[in-house]
């Protein structure tokens, strides 16, 4: 009988935009920018966790502030992908839509874990 259940497992193809690193470290922080880069990529772990545990609580004051600091860290990091969810997670979070919210939320987390996954994979191969 569990022959026939199917499990379905949502993936993300993420992207990463060099450029925004690079047009940075162009603007005179080249020394500087890389631990910008770690401290804004372990602010974006914290942010991820704030974000569910701000929805699990209903706390959307606070929901709304963190999912502003993602945007800006990812933008700044190049993770375009985690701006955009981001974005339209801070959209959802003005309306009342519980279920809206909920998907949002939860794509957001997978897309920040697969991008700060595939940063580290990225780092892990360049040293």
């Amino acid at each position: 009988m569990l022959e026939n259940v199917i499990v379905l497992c949502p993936s993300e193809v993420i992207s990463i935009e060099p450029p925004a690193l690079q047009q940075s470290s162009e603007e005179g922080f080249d020394e500087g920018f890389a631990p910008f880069a770690e401290d804004a990529v372990e602010e974006m772990v914290v942010c991820l966790a704030a974000i569910e545990a701000a929805w699990a609580a209903a706390e959307f004051r606070r929901l709304k502030t963190t999912l502003g600091t993602i945007v800006t860290l990812a933008d700044r990091t190049g993770l375009k992908d985690v701006a955009l969810a981001a974005a339209h997670a801070s959209e959802v979070a003005d309306g009342h839509d519980q279920v809206a919210l909920a998907a949002v939320i939860a794509r957001l987390v997978r897309v920040g874990e697969a991008s700060l996954a595939t940063l580290l994979e990225f780092s892990y191969r360049q040293i």
